[in-house]
């Protein structure tokens, strides 16, 4: 029977638990899921709605999930709203875990969370969390239940979530194949969304997925995909040797998010931290170069890149900071987004994007 998740009144939910922030916060509320401790950095996304793609997100690896919407969970969980193998963030931390309510939910988000070994934190207050993220910056935190003292410790002794490759945790360990069209093209894979995929089977493409340090293998087909993931992209430098080798080949290269950044690394631009990330469903962006339109999108990324030297340019930037949310190259065939046009979830209304770089593999541009 599900209960609404109401004063600690949903199994899994009667104990006290504590959200605590590197500098000493003390956050009190309820524990739902697993009953285990997380370390991760503290990020928060504004979406409404999609939560269980969110949480499957491989780019929240290594992460402490803050929903700033109130209810999360209304709808349950179904299996095909993954966009991994099952759920990547650390923690969740929610104000209020509701009740399911939706033909196709399986479980609730506390069963879900608690068969997955994710631990998670209901009845903090949100709203104050997110307004001490956007002045402060994102933090290293710990969920559990033990004392906040204890927790306090756990976080300071733990790794920084920029000192950690969390691309290689995601990436898969073999080659997949999918689909059966003419078109091949190789995805480099530091942590893929499934939606993303989806869009390049749906397009009649065969895909050649690859984990991310054998990138080497991408090149064998007609074009190169660089997947989003979790982590800091300067870790990366090896991944961006497949990025100047794809280049060197004139292989048709497309980056999504951490892929943008990467892409952008290879080729001479600066990647930098932004203080609290753009996280949601509902981003503007502004096209300035093929259809002068401005979309609302889905964003996950807490570093941003200053393109300058690179001799890419800006075609997508974020009217509300500025950030540089797509570039391309005048003379080569390279296209990024630091949004994901895939969604997943969140609008869909640029996934005209994934057209546009497969109509550069068609045209021959090698």
């Amino acid at each position: 029977m599900y209960v609404k998740c109401r004063g600690g009144d949903v199994p899994g939910a009667n104990h006290r638990a504590y959200l605590v922030l590197e500098d000493g916060t003390v956050l009190k509320g309820r524990a739902f899921g697993a009953d285990k401790t997380a370390v991760g950095e503290v990020v928060f996304t504004t979406a409404v709605v999609g939560y269980p793609q969110s949480i499957t997100d491989p780019s929240y690896k290594g992460q402490i999930l803050v929903f700033t919407h109130p209810l999360i969970g209304n709808y349950g969980v179904s299996e095909d709203q993954y966009e991994s193998e099952g759920p990547q963030a650390e923690a969740v931390v929610v104000h209020e875990a509701t009740r399911p309510s939706h033909y196709k939910a399986v479980m609730s988000l506390d069963e879900w969370l608690k068969a997955s070994g994710v631990p998670g934190i209901e009845g903090v207050d949100t709203r104050a969390l997110v307004l001490k993220l956007r002045e402060h910056g994102v933090m290293m935190g710990a969920v559990g239940q033990e004392p906040p003292d204890e927790l306090l410790e756990r976080v300071r002794k733990s790794p920084r979530y920029d000192e950690v490759n969390y691309a290689l945790m995601v990436s898969p360990k073999e080659p997949e194949e999918l689909g059966d069209g003419k078109i091949c093209v190789g995805v480099v894979d530091c942590g893929v969304k499934r939606s993303i995929l989806r869009e390049l089977v749906k397009r009649g493409v065969k895909v050649l997925r690859v984990p991310c340090l054998r990138w080497e293998l991408a090149l064998k087909c007609d074009a190169v995909l660089f997947s989003p993931g979790p982590g800091n992209p300067n870790l990366l430098d090896r991944v961006a040797e497949g990025v100047k080798a794809a280049v060197e080949m004139r292989l048709p290269v497309m980056g999504i998010c951490l892929g943008h950044q990467v892409v952008s690394k290879a080729l001479g631009a600066r990647l930098y931290k932004l203080k609290f990330g753009h996280r949601a469903s509902n981003k503007p962006v502004r096209d300035l170069a093929f259809t002068g339109k401005t979309y609302i999108t889905t964003h996950n990324h807490g570093y941003a890149v200053d393109p300058a030297g690179s001799g890419l340019r800006p075609w997508a930037v974020q009217p509300d900071d500025g950030t540089v949310e797509g570039l391309y190259h005048p003379d080569l065939p390279i296209l990024t987004t630091q949004f994901h046009p895939e969604a997943g979830p969140g609008p869909r209304d640029t996934t005209w994007v994934f057209d546009k770089f497969l109509k550069m593999v068609g045209n021959g541009l090698r």
